[in-house]
């Protein structure tokens, strides 16, 4: 008969480490055009990965410099969460061929985002998603003639930010299914993004206004 102390549990096991580590590398891919326009397409080709390389989930998105132009109205500013508001159009393809359509994705991907939980909404800034300041940090990013520029902390996320926004690129393959190990499936992947109409992005007096 096997006695065993107070303080050992018989069905004691040795720890098991179920993570991967491994070498962290940021890579940025400039597109080509390096300007976009209302209704324009721009097509993202990931880089092409290696039987090492992962995509960590989360990690994957568009960044770009947002400009207004318009002349009669000094306060035109643009709409909540334009991270998601900016595209009205996604198709992911694997290798050229489509995997995903999402028509109408600026109110789809809106709409799914209400269910952000707080910490998510104050952590979004970047992706243009502004909490309970009455858009005041956007007016101070984009330079609107009625921004309130000593407010905090809106100053503070204007400065850390300025004009620069990013769409998140969070189709499932990227985000739900672990991370993305293309050498697996041995495709490439590509977003096409369609750009929204200039009246889903800005809210203006004028009627010329674009970004």
């Amino acid at each position: 008969m096997t006695t065993f102390g107070n303080k050992l549990d018989p069905h004691y096991s040795a720890r098991t480490a179920y993570g991967v580590k491994g070498n962290r590398q940021g890579i940025v891919v400039t597109n080509n055009p390096s300007t976009i326009d209302a209704n324009q397409i721009l097509t993202i080709r990931f880089p092409n990965l290696g039987e090492n390389d992962v995509i960590i989930p989360g990690t994957a998105r568009l960044a770009l410099n947002v400009a207004l132009n318009g002349d009669t109205d000094a306060n035109h500013i643009i709409v909540n969460n334009l991270g998601r508001a900016l595209v009205k159009k996604i198709s992911v393809k694997l290798e050229g061929q489509e995997v995903m359509r999402l028509d109408d994705a600026n109110i789809y991907l809106c709409h799914r985002d209400l269910w952000m939980t707080d910490k998510e909404r104050l952590n979004a800034a970047y992706y243009g998603l502004h909490v309970d300041d009455g858009g005041n940090t956007a007016k101070i990013r984009l330079g609107a003639g009625d921004a309130v520029a000593a407010t905090q902390p809106d100053a503070s996320i204007a400065a850390a930010f300025g004009n620069r926004f990013a769409v998140p690129l969070d189709f499932e393959i990227l985000t739900d299914h672990g991370p993305f190990y293309q050498a697996g499936l041995n495709d490439r992947l590509s977003f096409e993004l369609t750009f929204n109409d200039y009246g889903r992005v800005i809210m203006s007096t004028d009627l010329t206004a674009s970004y």
